[in-house]
């Protein structure tokens, strides 16, 4: 009687079991993984969005953005429309603003225009600065520095830029105290997950994560 006892318990507890595991196997998958099984390019950008909750996607995450070839019939339209000539600061703030309000989704394959529809610009963090700098083509992290050059920290200014090669770039907007210049105000295009972003920085910060100081060549006061 014991043993027939014994198995019926080991029995029941196995059939609790198999309901159990049924039912959640039963239950709605939630929408977001819905979608992200969905396709596999979903499932790639949902591993990219995870690894890199910090409201930045680094450009090597999911592939550098690539730089515009431009025609010689584009650069001459472009050069007499005021793309790649020297800009005000006021200027270059005003153009980040303009993503920022409309808050243009990130994406390192999509383009948007800029402010007045005169040009497309790629839609990641090199592409925003680029287009805020009003340059011809939409560089890359690897490239911005071939119209840009270091500057000291304390020498920042609105609409410089903050760069991380191969990584990610930041507009520099003010200084919270100009005095102590301990932090800093930025734009940014920052991942799917958070796309424009505008927040504060610690100097110590960015210098222990690897960025440096960039001006503009033909940025003006």
């Amino acid at each position: 009687m014991r043993k027939l006892t014994n198995r019926r318990i080991r029995m029941a507890a196995i059939a609790a079991t198999l309901a159990a595991t049924a039912g959640v196997l039963s239950a709605p998958i939630p929408a977001f993984a819905a979608t992200t099984a969905a396709t596999a390019g979903g499932v790639v950008q949902a591993a990219a969005d995870d690894e890199f909750p910090d409201t930045v996607t680094p450009e090597g995450a999911a592939g550098e953005g690539a730089t515009e070839v431009l025609t010689v019939a584009d650069d001459a339209e472009l050069t007499a429309s005021g793309y790649g000539k020297p800009i005000q600061r006021a200027d270059v703030l005003e153009r980040g603003i303009n993503w920022y309000n409309r808050n243009i989704p990130y994406s390192q394959s999509a383009t948007a225009t800029d402010k007045g529809a005169g040009k497309r610009y790629r839609t990641d963090c090199s592409g925003f600065v680029s287009m805020a700098w009003k340059l011809k083509t939409s560089l890359t992290t690897r490239s911005l520095d071939t119209v840009s050059h270091v500057i000291n920290w304390n020498d920042l200014l609105p609409g410089d830029a903050l760069l991380k090669k191969g990584t990610h770039v930041q507009l520099f907007e003010r200084w919270v105290d100009e005095d102590t210049k301990a932090d800093f105000w930025i734009y940014e295009e920052g991942s799917t997950a958070s796309d424009m972003n505008r927040r504060k920085i610690h100097v110590i910060d960015a210098r222990h994560s690897g960025y440096e100081p960039y001006r503009y060549d033909s940025i003006r006061k």
